[in-house]
């Protein structure tokens, strides 16, 4: 979000002054002409995307930020690992900062919501603060983004409700770091969370709500190939986000799904992808939470724009 411009309202100056007040009006010029950049043209809105092959920064770093600013794409959940070092972050986001693009630490395993594998995740928020506090304002993650999903456990089907239990632990604790360092956090949930009751006695509150309380915004997996089904999978918690002053992507699967037809935009021509995700900006519109669309993923998007 830019501030308005600033207008400044210029009058003759004896001929002395003139030079420098033309240099002036030139500095003037080049800011606006570098804010403009980066202003996105009317009615369009912000976008997202997962990057899982990490090493893609090292070696193609310009072309994911040409991609991303092309596609209007603000905002890159970039998975941590595979071999990366801090110095290649370091580069990568720096050079997305002056792109306008925010960079956010992705990372998570289905084990992670167990009590056993829970510092699995404090790991990963230890390391991207110490990251931070080593790094240059310009090179810092804007935030975390958390990919637990314990409902792929074979524990979920035999003991769902300790394992939601252990898992609202986990948020507590994870959320409550982050917030205590200073760094933005989210996470990836499916969009039915709302069909499950917490535990919390003999209130039935759907976790999905709750999910919104705790985390700073969240992603939404509202996987499916229409705007109208997409919206209204993701409503109940946009209404909850905007209840709460909190922020939601809406995520759109292009890759290749084996959830059954309907799920994904991976065999539907792009023309169809680019018409669905319109009709999903228009319908995100109605929420002041509406963060935009979450393209899942990079890897995917970037095959089918380049594809045959």
């Amino acid at each position: 979000m830019f501030r308005k411009p600033i207008f400044v309202r210029l009058r003759a100056f004896p001929g002395s002054k003139r030079p420098a007040l033309l240099a002036l009006g030139g500095m003037l010029m080049m800011v606006l002409l570098v804010l403009l950049a980066f202003i996105r043209p009317s009615g369009s809105q912000a976008k997202a995307t997962w990057i899982w092959e990490t090493t893609v920064i090292e070696q193609h770093p310009g072309e994911v930020l040409a991609f991303a600013r092309k596609q209007g794409v603000d905002t890159l959940f970039l998975q941590i690992g595979g071999g990366v070092g801090k110095e290649s972050y370091r580069s990568f986001i720096r050079a997305a900062a002056k792109a306008g693009i925010q960079v956010h630490a992705l990372s998570g395993h289905p084990d992670w919501a167990l009590r056993e594998h829970r510092n699995e995740a404090e790991e990963f928020l230890k390391w991207v603060v110490d990251y931070n506090r080593e790094a240059r304002a310009e090179e810092r993650f804007t935030g975390v983004q958390l990919d637990v999903e314990p409902y792929l456990l074979d524990r979920w089907q035999t003991d769902q409700e300790a394992v939601v239990e252990q898992w609202m632990e986990g948020v507590r604790a994870w959320t409550e770091e982050a917030r205590y360092n200073e760094l933005a956090i989210g996470a990836a949930v499916p969009f039915w969370l709302d069909q499950i009751d917490h535990p919390s006695g003999t209130l039935k509150l759907p976790l999905g709500n709750w999910m919104v309380d705790q985390f700073d915004y969240l992603a939404i997996m509202a996987y499916r190939d229409v705007a109208g089904r997409i919206y209204e999978i993701s409503k109940r918690t946009l209404n909850e986000a905007d209840r709460q002053n909190k922020r939601v992507w809406v995520g759109v699967e292009v890759g290749e799904s084996r959830e059954g037809p309907g799920v994904s935009f991976h065999k539907q021509p792009l023309a169809s992808l680019n018409r669905e995700m319109k009709g999903l900006e228009e319908l995100g519109r109605k929420h002041n939470s509406f963060a935009g669309i979450a393209v899942h993923s990079y890897e995917a998007w970037h095959s089918k724009l380049s594809g045959p």
